[in-house]
């Protein structure tokens, strides 16, 4: 039985990817004065957004971020929590489950972000980009919540929608399971397949 189920946010615990990319269009408009596919957006969801506004070549990523920071706000009423997380957080609490946090939003974000929809109690550890000199898909992030909350990694899974997930899971030694509700690729390597949130009941259940 796993002891931990850590969580990635975006795509894994909320619907955000319409506010993001909405919001990441007006700031490319504004920086590179072009449109992009959606295609060639969606690789830099899932790692903080410095490193992804560098990845699209934007030359003054500084403030290019505050101003993503800025409309990503405009857009606050496309967030929503998955159907079943709520749910399912409670019964993991209930069932002695320690719940972690691990995602690629700094803290300024994710107190925007996520605070506001009255999840950030469930969770015993949570870890923000700022946290670590290192990010996913580097295991720094699932390393420092293994020593907050002092599990060995056979104790935690890792729940994500993302190959930068992952890679981080695999890179830190703990299992991964694919939030597949949230991801936009169905593919990405994984240990676990998860249709719906409360399967992750039944994972805890099992020997990993």
């Amino acid at each position: 039985m796993f002891k931990c189920v850590a969580f990635d946010v975006d795509g894994t615990l909320i619907d955000s990817k319409e506010a993001i990319l909405a919001s990441l269009r007006e700031v490319l408009r504004e920086e590179l004065g072009r449109e992009f596919p959606e295609e060639e957006l969606v690789p830099v969801l899932g790692i903080p957004g410095a490193r992804g506004l560098a990845r699209l070549g934007v030359p003054d990523v500084p403030a290019a971020l505050a101003k993503w920071d800025a409309y990503v706000r405009q857009y606050d009423h496309l967030i929503t929590v998955f159907p079943g997380i709520e749910e399912t957080l409670t019964a993991l609490r209930e069932a002695g489950v320690t719940l972690g946090l691990v995602t690629s939003k700094t803290r300024v974000e994710f107190d925007h972000d996520f605070r506001r929809l009255g999840l950030t109690d469930y969770f015993n550890a949570i870890v923000c980009a700022d946290d670590t000199p290192r990010h996913k898909p580097d295991p720094d992030p699932i390393l420092k919540l293994l020593a907050d909350t002092g599990l060995h990694p056979t104790d935690v899974v890792y729940v994500g929608d993302t190959v930068y997930d992952s890679r981080c899971a695999r890179a830190a030694g703990v299992k991964f399971a694919l939030a597949l509700w949230g991801t936009l690729n169905p593919a990405v390597p994984c240990d676990y397949r998860v249709q719906h949130p409360s399967d992750l009941l039944r994972l805890c259940r099992t020997t990993p």
